[in-house]
């Protein structure tokens, strides 16, 4: 409100807002539903654990595929927090070595109803700064890290289905173990989907508030890098531009390998069952899984699916908005 005449205060101000806003309502939404993930995460391990040793051992490889893609991502935040802190300080020694002044700047920008640039007040707000910073980013860490096993709990669960569906089909329509397997399957697949179902009701709200909000922040520091007064907050606006990208890519791939997972478990019932030689009534017992996997499982925010498209729109609305801005300042500057 102090700086409506300032277009480039303003962005930044609404940029950090926004991330402070988003990352504040996920984790106020993920302490909501810790229920119904705790009940959720428990139900995906007792399913894994009723597996045999070889479907243990494939579901704990496909789960550690996640942990290189989350610590990127946690990586990535904790270099933004440290920045964060080390920029004031250094900007500090700077001037005050090579030009013997004391030039006192926060890791964010911000009016305060007291002075602070008194050594109290700025050790004071500085810590506190730094506190809400770290507190934000380690709960998009949790929030979004869960996430990302979740999906590729699903997705080994998914795979495991392929596996027994390979088993079964080795099995004679008229051997007694065929029927009782073929039901373990059905009632299997049938877990899978509710399961899936719920993880998308628990961060329908979560993926909504990421998309919806990444776009203004992406294209504010795509405008903020090209006229920054101060060449020192590169660094920082550099790491949570990745940070932000990062977030939007483990919703959207995570959706995308969802959708693929149950993509391909419906081409192998389709190609692998040989429809041809059996008898009708087997033909239409084994419909069932076949009618199953056809309802394709998505990850959604509501009002769009989390998908590599999604990923693509988000891009091209930052880049729009970002071409506005320029086409906006260049219109003043003139």
């Amino acid at each position: 409100m102090e700086n409506l005449t300032d277009v480039d205060k303003i962005l930044a101000a609404v940029t950090i807002n926004s991330q402070l806003f988003t990352s504040s309502s996920k984790h106020f939404i993920f302490l909501a539903r810790r229920k119904r993930l705790l009940r959720l995460n428990e139900a995906l391990e007792r399913l894994a654990l009723t597996g045999n040793k070889f479907e243990r051992d494939l579901w704990n490889t496909t789960n550690r595929t996640v942990l290189p893609i989350v610590t990127a991502y946690s990586i990535s935040c904790q270099l933004t927090v440290n920045i964060c802190v080390l920029l004031p300080i250094l900007k500090l020694l700077y001037y005050y070595i090579w030009y013997n002044e004391v030039v006192l700047t926060l890791p964010l920008p911000g009016s305060f109803p007291y002075d602070y640039t008194s050594p109290f007040y700025f050790i004071l707000t500085l810590i506190l700064t730094v506190l809400l910073v770290q507190f934000c980013s380690n709960s998009i860490i949790i929030v979004d890290g869960l996430f990302g096993w979740f999906v590729y709990n699903i997705s080994a669960h998914l795979q495991i289905m392929r596996l027994k569906l390979e088993q079964l089909l080795q099995l004679h329509v008229e051997d007694p173990n065929f029927n009782r397997d073929f039901v373990a399957f059905v009632n299997y697949h049938r877990e899978i989907i509710d399961l899936t179902l719920e993880l998308d009701a628990v961060y329908a709200p979560i993926i909504f508030l990421e998309v919806t909000s990444s776009s203004l922040p992406i294209c504010f520091f795509a405008y903020q890098l090209s006229y920054l007064s101060d060449p020192a907050n590169v660094p920082f606006i550099c790491l949570l531009l990745a940070s932000i990208v990062l977030q939007l890519m483990i919703y959207c791939f995570g959706g995308e390998k969802v959708k693929n997972e149950c993509e391909q478990l419906s081409e192998n019932i389709y190609l692998l069952i040989p429809w041809q030689n059996l008898p009708p009534k087997y033909c239409r017992l084994l419909l069932t899984p076949f009618i199953h996997s056809q309802r394709v499982l998505v990850l959604t925010g509501y009002f769009f699916t989390a998908n590599r498209s999604l990923l693509v729109w988000i891009f091209k609305t930052a880049g729009s908005i970002t071409a506005m801005l320029f086409a906006w300042k260049e219109k003043k500057v003139v």
